[in-house]
């Protein structure tokens, strides 16, 4: 059977505080009836005794005057059970026993009605100086005064008993309730991991092993978030290579046969360089091989990628003719200023040119649904070095920026905002510049785009440069 941990903290709890609490509570009631019991009996013991010291005579009067001080009814007598004096009238006095008995005690002698009201009766035997005859005097104690001097002695330690019960049980739930509910937001969010919903819960305001608990539980929501993330992008690009790469090779030896064509047709007709359809066609043959190598790129093992000596702005002034008329035919201008000094990078030719396309290509699209005839959109590529160990190829583009739906996940693979998109180019730009040890990021200043790629140079002395994944 299930025992939640609030009952298990509160129950024992409950159970040690209910019967310390009680046990208290009646001995302090116990011990002040005791108190109340000895404090009446030595009241009345004292009365006694002052009688038995005094020489004055016992009148009704006296004994009218200690039953005021006492709240006893008196009646003295001689041995024989001779009336002498009294506290009462004649018509309520009870029938005399002659019987003495010493120590007082109130609460364990006989009991005598007067007017209708129970009274304890005690017989005390007087010896006094001065008087030739023994006297006993009879004491009555009003039952219900000795009831009420009871109560008011044991009812107030048990109230506070009651009171500190009813405090400790609401304590005792209070603190079970701290205790188990930030164990039970705990629960639920373990639950939401097993389902797959990484959000942190909120961490306890009480800075305390439960709160370490909580922050280590978010921590391994991130981590496994970030885990299910990698996941997914490993899952996605060992099916994009599974499936795209037999019809990428079969699709690039297409296009490589059909431009073979287009130079065998042109050598036949003796068609010059300068025709402009002839060169059209060429540069789309080319940019359509350049789209087949993405599919490529995704399964080529880093083994396989041939680093040599780049000059980034040479394969830029290269690379910009495959795709000017692309930008032309929607309107959209290139501009690129070279860098004055050579800027050389370790890497694979193919691999960071196809990184060129992916990203012009991507500005290209996004400036294309503004750009119009009358008012052309705008794609700058900038080249520079950062410091002695890193360059950055910037390129900049006027478009409207990236959705914010797909803004945190720009370079996961299969994401983009683009009706007729696929999501791969921005992927395969990232595999590129991670595996020539750079990064890629993006950024939106003020109406402009830029996507900034971080390179490190070449060390002229060991022609070598340190590569992610290698």
């Amino acid at each position: 059977m299930r025992q939640p941990l609030r009952f298990q903290i509160m129950f024992p709890m409950l159970g040690l505080i209910f019967t310390a609490l009680i046990s208290v509570s009646a001995l302090n009631a116990y011990l002040a009836a005791e108190r109340a019991s000895r404090q009446i009996e030595r009241q009345l013991q004292g009365i006694t005794h002052t009688l038995e010291q005094t020489n004055f005579p016992l009148t009704d009067t006296v004994l009218r005057q200690l039953r005021g001080l006492s709240g006893a009814e008196f009646i003295l007598a001689t041995k024989n059970g001779e009336k002498r004096a009294s506290s009462l009238s004649e018509a309520s006095e009870p029938a005399l026993t002659l019987q003495a008995t010493d120590p007082l005690e109130v609460d364990s002698q006989q009991q005598h009605a007067i007017h209708g009201e129970n009274y304890f009766h005690s017989i005390k035997q007087l010896a006094r100086r001065n008087v030739g005859e023994q006297q006993v005097l009879h004491i009555f104690y009003p039952e219900s005064g000795y009831r009420q001097a009871w109560k008011d002695a044991v009812l107030p330690p048990l109230l506070i008993g009651l009171i500190a019960v009813v405090l400790a049980v609401m304590s005792a739930i209070a603190i079970a309730a701290r205790v188990s509910r930030p164990l039970s937001l705990l629960k639920e969010q373990a639950i939401h991991i097993a389902q797959g919903q990484f959000q942190p819960t909120p961490l306890p305001r009480r800075h305390d092993e439960v709160r370490d608990l909580a922050v280590a539980i978010n921590q391994m929501a991130s981590m496994l978030d970030q885990y299910e993330r990698n996941v997914r992008v490993s899952e996605r690009q060992r099916t994009l290579a599974q499936l795209g790469g037999g019809i990428a090779h079969q699709m690039r030896n297409a296009a490589t046969g059909c431009r073979m064509a287009v130079d065998i047709l042109a050598d036949e007709h003796a068609l010059h360089d300068q025709s402009e359809s002839l060169t059209v066609a060429r540069r789309q043959l080319e940019l359509m091989e350049s789209h087949i190598k993405r599919f490529l790129a995704l399964s080529r093992p880093v083994a396989e990628v041939n680093f040599q000596t780049i000059d980034l702005s040479e394969l830029i002034a290269e690379t910009l003719p495959l795709i000017r008329s692309a930008a032309h035919h929607v309107h959209v201008t290139l501009t690129w200023n070279p860098p004055e000094q050579t800027i050389s990078v370790l890497g694979d030719e193919g691999e960071l040119q196809q990184l060129l396309i992916n990203l012009l290509l991507n500005s290209i699209e996004a400036v294309a649904c503004e750009a119009s005839s009358s008012q052309n959109g705008t794609v700058e590529v900038r080249l520079h070095r950062m410091n002695a160990r890193n360059v950055e190829l910037v390129i900049m583009d006027s478009g409207p920026g990236p959705h914010a739906d797909v803004a945190e996940t720009l370079f996961e693979p299969f994401v983009t905002a683009k009706p007729d998109g696929v999501g791969l180019g921005l992927s395969v730009a990232r595999q590129v510049v991670q595996r020539h040890g750079g990064r890629v990021s993006w950024d939106r200043d003020g109406g402009t785009t830029c996507f900034r790629v971080e390179l490190p140079t070449l060390d002229v002395e060991s022609q070598r440069v340190t590569v992610v994944g290698s």
